[in-house]
């Protein structure tokens, strides 16, 4: 009678979860993502030297605030509450005022570091290159002859530009 018993008992399927359980191990050596949140409240977070994490969130919502953002500014000021950032030419900081961008910096910004600053656009020619703005913007690269698209921007730059 017991005889039968036995080998159901003895060759229990639960052979398979096991594999999957050497799956899940690479993913906790994935802590490469930083965490602003736990180093944050000490003298709080600084955007010049998170700029570039800033900028990686802002892709993330919306391409075209990122490359108008990484071509054409920087932040060149921060007292705690209020980031200002500094565009090369009057035309690339009137497309971030006017473009809704702002508000995708800030959501960034609130996403990245759980903050929420003011935002100051200024222009600040001095960051730029050293140059003075560009006769034609078109083909400085922060309007859409970036190649990955500026929203609108490659044919704003080709149409017109000619």
């Amino acid at each position: 009678g017991p005889a039968p018993a036995g080998p159901t008992a003895s060759t229990p399927p639960p052979a398979a979860p096991a594999p999957q359980q050497s799956a899940p191990a690479p993913v906790a050596q994935q802590p490469v993502q930083p965490v602003p949140s736990a180093a944050a409240p000490v003298g709080g977070p600084d955007p010049r030297t998170l700029w570039p994490n800033i900028l990686e969130a802002v892709k993330n919502k919306r391409r075209f605030t990122w490359i108008l953002l990484s071509q054409n500014a920087q932040v060149t000021g921060f007292d705690g509450t209020t980031l200002t950032l500094g565009f090369v030419n009057a035309g690339a900081r009137d497309n971030f005022a006017s473009s809704g961008s702002e508000d995708v910096l800030k959501a960034a910004l609130a996403e990245q570091l759980g903050v929420s600053w003011k935002v100051d656009a200024v222009v600040d020619a001095s960051g730029g290159g050293g140059t003075p703005a560009p006769p034609a913007p078109g083909g400085y690269g922060g309007g859409g002859g970036y190649g990955t698209g500026g929203g609108g921007g490659v044919g704003g730059a080709g149409y017109g530009g000619g």
